[in-house]
């Protein structure tokens, strides 16, 4: 991803942020509303009071299910009988105590599609979870420390006409981040943690290749003759800095619920200048009671992810997009 590519995604996600903020974040009233968003959305608020106790506990969470089916019975038209189905829960525990908190969350989604007499193939797969600990020392500022790791349950494979190669499995690749830094707060809905001291480790639970190479875990060296050679690994770990931006809300008498957040990681030490991005949204508009109309809009980056092509070659990386749009049943807990 050149720097001109990355300054217009960011000038985008920047506009969008701030016209938000300026719309939904300024009176108190909206800032006290934002601050209990599980709540106003119809979520249990469950309270564990001490003597000390500021404020209570709250979780809780949604699950969604997507469901879409295609069947054609002699159609002339031609067409083949398509069937999917797409469960997704997300769940957080946050807790406030005095001036510390400590957030947590976990985002879950698998999606499965079947085309005619073909076997089922997956087009989503995601284990999200963060853990953060935060220590306010103004009314907008925090001492921050965050943890996420991201994986996925189930092999993953790459179709072709002649083949089908298996790139990614459970814990294969995980990643995990692990930054210090501060979390600039300026309402409930808005977050922005500046990390200047950011770890990130990738391992691979797998011996293959191509895996590793998808998770870019495979380098390249050249031999006593000169030759190129790839060079597998189970595990690589970065040192640098990064940024982490979130927004989320609700707009247009609460029908109408989004969240996004946006990553960005630099390596000190190789190639600073090659951001990895990572860029979701999630919207969610209320047609009646539990039906709903999502979407939901995935970029990725990352310089060192190359995959290898149908001749088992490495490719340059490449900036990769995911986007879903559907109806759904949900359920709020």
């Amino acid at each position: 991803m050149t720097m001109k590519e990355l300054y217009i995604i960011l000038s985008i996600v920047w506009m969008m942020l701030q016209w938000c903020s300026s719309a939904y974040g300024q009176s108190d009233a909206t800032i006290k509303a934002a601050k209990s968003t599980a709540a106003s959305a119809g979520l249990k608020q469950y309270q564990k009071f001490s003597k000390n106790d500021s404020l209570p506990w709250l979780y809780g969470g949604d699950a969604t299910l997507s469901f879409a089916s295609t069947s054609l019975s002699n159609w002339s038209g031609g067409g083949e009988d398509q069937i999917s189905i797409a469960p997704a829960v997300n769940l957080f525990a946050n807790f406030k105590k005095k001036r510390w908190t400590w957030e947590n969350y976990g985002i879950f989604n698998y999606s499965l599609q079947k085309n005619g007499e073909r076997k089922a193939v997956k087009n989503s797969d995601n284990i999200n979870l963060v853990t953060k600990v935060g220590q306010q020392i103004t009314t907008k500022w925090f001492y921050t420390a965050s943890i996420l790791a991201r994986t996925q349950f189930s092999p993953g494979y790459k179709y072709s006409a002649n083949d089908t190669i298996r790139v990614s499995d459970f814990l294969a690749p995980i990643s995990v981040f692990l930054s210090i830094g501060m979390d600039y707060r300026p309402n409930g809905n808005m977050s922005v943690v500046v990390s200047p001291l950011m770890g990130k480790a990738t391992y691979a639970r797998s011996d293959d290749m191509v895996v590793l190479s998808n998770a870019g875990l495979v380098t390249t060296e050249k031999d006593s003759t000169g030759a190129d050679v790839k060079i597998p690994h189970k595990s690589r770990y970065e040192l640098g800095g990064g940024l982490i931006t979130s927004l989320k809300g609700n707009i247009f008498k609460n029908k109408l619920s989004y969240n996004t957040q946006v990553e960005l990681f630099s390596n000190y030490a190789e190639q600073p200048e090659n951001l990895d991005v990572t860029w979701w949204i999630t919207a969610k508009y209320l047609i009646y009671k539990n039906i709903s109309f999502d979407l939901r809009f995935d970029l990725l980056f990352d310089n060192d992810k190359k995959p290898t092509d149908e001749n088992g070659q490495l490719r340059g990386a490449k900036v990769q997009i995911k986007n879903y749009v559907g109806a759904s049943l949900f359920y709020q807990f």
